[in-house]
């Protein structure tokens, strides 16, 4: 199985970002039956939706496994819903600061991930990983990223399965060790379906 495995550059005043730290780091791991690519994608309304759906026609995944990090949270949130809106209060990596813009012009008003949420999280449940389903990926770069992916392979019928899943910050309770855990679980219960 191939996987595409995303994460993003740090953003504002911190120098390193949990969700590329766990995608690097899952990157050097051998998880049986997967051929794993890993790529860092910019905190960039603009720039991570060209690389998303490039990456997508290019490298033709079974599975795209999109990470983020998330300002608040004790939990690791598997995100059902991308909606067709960008809206912020701060500006991305780029400078740009949009307030409710579509992410698509007359695109779909949002797209479901075409994985199964439920089973991901009860697979992490199951491990003793605290973990939820959220229905909204905010409206920053993260939705805006999982929605350009969901419309590139809704609307080219293309067979890859996308899901995206928010982390928390690094601390002592959600270390590196536990966040690769967490997403390799994710992956494994992937290959299953």
């Amino acid at each position: 199985m191939r996987v595409l495995l995303t994460g993003f550059e740090p953003f504002g005043d911190s120098d390193i970002n949990s969700s590329w730290e766990t995608a690097y780091q899952l990157g050097q791991l051998s998880i049986g039956g997967v051929d794993m690519e890993v790529v860092q994608l910019p905190v960039s309304f603009i720039g991570s939706g060209k690389l998303i759906r490039k990456l997508l026609q290019n490298h033709k995944p079974d599975a795209l496994v999109m990470l983020g990090q998330r300002g608040k949270g004790q939990n690791i949130d598997i995100e059902r819903i991308a909606v067709n809106m960008m809206d912020s209060a701060n500006p991305d990596n780029d400078g740009f600061c949009p307030h409710e813009l579509p992410i698509v012009e007359n695109g779909s008003n949002a797209y479901f991930s075409n994985m199964s949420v439920k089973t991901l999280k009860d697979a992490l449940e199951n491990s003793n990983i605290p973990s939820k389903i959220s229905n909204s990926a905010g409206l920053f770069v993260c939705n805006s990223t999982y929605y350009h992916a969901l419309s590139e392979i809704f609307d080219n019928e293309l067979p890859t399965k996308a899901v995206f899943v928010h982390l928390p910050k690094l601390s002592d309770d959600f270390t590196i060790e536990f966040l690769v855990k967490s997403i390799k679980k994710i992956i494994e219960e992937i290959r299953k379906q």
